[in-house]
């Protein structure tokens, strides 16, 4: 029942196509992953391949060591599938330093929206028929959870060589999202970590510095923020192009799931973080801290060029090139953490349950996620802020490359060591499978409470468990 509500539930969201990034879960995401040593057992008597495939380098960290090709044919060949060819760039970083396994990837992009409905058909289709079965899977965090808790499709990585030792350097937020009762099902390359990104022009004329330790004591908390609201509204400025602007970072700050299941009923429970993002929105709105607009539109994309009266904009990594594209001026940004840690989008990856090359699939997504010289070329290469904390403190120590996109629009600031202290801070331990669909129950209420169709917080909140009992079938107690 679980399973036929879940792709319900998902078919709703892309319909409404709650992510415009390209880069869901139960509460039992929180279960403590298995144990190396237990794993190991349990792969043993599974296939015992896996267990010869991980070993210790010669530092002594553990690792999956590279298969070897001899006797290999065209049988071994596996199909990486993606929605665009972002997954396909970073990948072939990995394969350009182990050529030998070229001829055994071949790319499959199929040019569609990451987060669709399309996507998802394309890939639960060639897992089921055809002769390209997909491999690694790489999703978008809005929909991963309907591939990496469906264990008829997707592999356990643990039973596939993976450790939690090699899992070191990982973000703690990562393998939250990425675990499903205590089995590794997905893993990612990014830290998709928030940040907020404020003019320095703006920052020198009003704050009378764009020093960012400076800036992060007027937004380190959100009494900060609208105290520095208000002395930006008196010097004609705007603290943010709309409200919606600040609802990731709000929203990462849940307590517990919105949905838990006791085995015969989902319940829905919405937390604090929901109470706290509309009153947050409320008051922007209500204090004319901003320019009302809705995120994505022209009027907030305008909001970004240099003429504009907005002094921030809460984004991630790859936030900086739509905001280059944006007509954003390299060199008059600058980023700081903000008022809490968060997160924005990112690509996990799943390995298909029948996978005819399960030691070449292990094999590269190790090298994607744990490796740390590819973590610093991913970087380097793509601007990518990635999942690996010594890979992001040997940039921080010098290793970023000068010519780094990310450096040069924020006017030679380290990006690297922004995002790698906010993502530090990320939680994800209480996302649950059904909240793509629940946040954009909550944009709307949002919308109409600041606009006066909802005179108070409880009348929002009644529309969204109205919307969420209706729509998702999933009531309040």
């Amino acid at each position: 029942m679980r399973k036929i509500k879940k792709a319900l539930a998902l078919s709703l969201a892309l319909a409404m196509g709650l992510s415009l990034v390209a880069c869901g879960d139960k509460d039992d995401s929180t279960t403590e992953p298995k144990s190396s040593e237990a794993t190991s057992e349990a792969a043993s008597s599974e296939d015992a391949s896996s267990e010869e495939a991980s070993s210790e380098d010669a530092s002594g960290a553990a690792k999956i060591e590279a298969p070897s090709t001899d006797g290999w044919d065209d049988s071994k060949k596996i199909y990486a599938y993606s929605w665009d060819e972002d997954f396909s760039k970073k990948l072939n970083i990995v394969l350009d330093k182990f050529p030998e396994y070229k001829d055994y990837v071949e790319f499959v992009t199929l040019g569609l929206g990451g987060t669709s409905d399309d996507y998802k058909t394309a890939i639960d289709t060639a897992l089921t028929s055809g002769d390209k079965y997909p491999t690694l899977i790489p999703a978008d965090n809005d929909v991963a959870k309907y591939w990496s808790e469906d264990d008829s499709k997707t592999a356990n990585l643990y039973d596939l060589g993976f450790t939690d030792e090699m899992l070191a350097n990982s973000y703690d937020f990562a393998k939250q999202y990425g675990t499903t009762n205590g089995e590794l099902k997905c893993v990612t390359w990014q830290a998709t970590a928030g940040s907020v990104y404020y003019r320095r022009d703006i920052a020198k004329e009003v704050l009378g510095t764009d020093d960012p330790a400076k800036v992060q004591e007027a937004l380190a908390s959100w009494d900060k923020f609208f105290e520095t609201a208000e002395t930006l509204k008196a010097a004609g400025y705007k603290i943010v192009s709309g409200a919606p602007d600040v609802k990731y970072a709000i929203w990462d700050t849940q307590s517990q799931p919105w949905v838990t299941d006791d085995g015969s009923k989902e319940t829905l429970t919405l937390d604090k973080s929901v109470t706290e993002y509309l009153e947050t929105a409320k008051k922007i709105y209500d204090g004319e801290y901003s320019n009302n607009t809705s995120m994505w539109d022209n009027s907030w994309a305008a909001d970004m060029k240099d003429d504009s009266k907005v002094f921030c904009y809460f984004g991630c990594p790859w936030f900086i090139g739509s905001m280059q594209g944006n007509g954003a001026t390299d060199g008059n940004w600058g980023a700081v953490t903000g008022p809490t840690s968060y997160h924005w989008g990112g690509t996990y990856v799943c390995v298909g349950k029948d996978t005819n090359n399960p030691e070449l699939a292990a094999f590269l997504l190790y090298e994607l996620t744990c490796d740390p010289d590819v973590g610093v070329e991913i970087t380097n290469k793509t601007g990518d802020c990635v999942n690996n904390k010594e890979a992001n403190a040997r940039l921080i120590a010098g290793e970023l490359s000068a010519d780094n996109a990310a450096a040069k629009f924020l006017g030679g600031q380290n990006p690297i060591e922004v995002w790698a202290a906010s993502a530090e801070g990320i939680n994800l331990s209480n996302l649950t499978y059904q909240d793509a669909s629940i946040k954009a129950f909550i944009d709307e209420a949002s919308t109409a409470y600041n606009s006066g169709t909802y005179k108070s917080v409880d009348e929002a909140v009644k529309y969204i468990q109205d919307k969420c009992a209706s729509e998702l079938g999933i009531s309040a107690e």
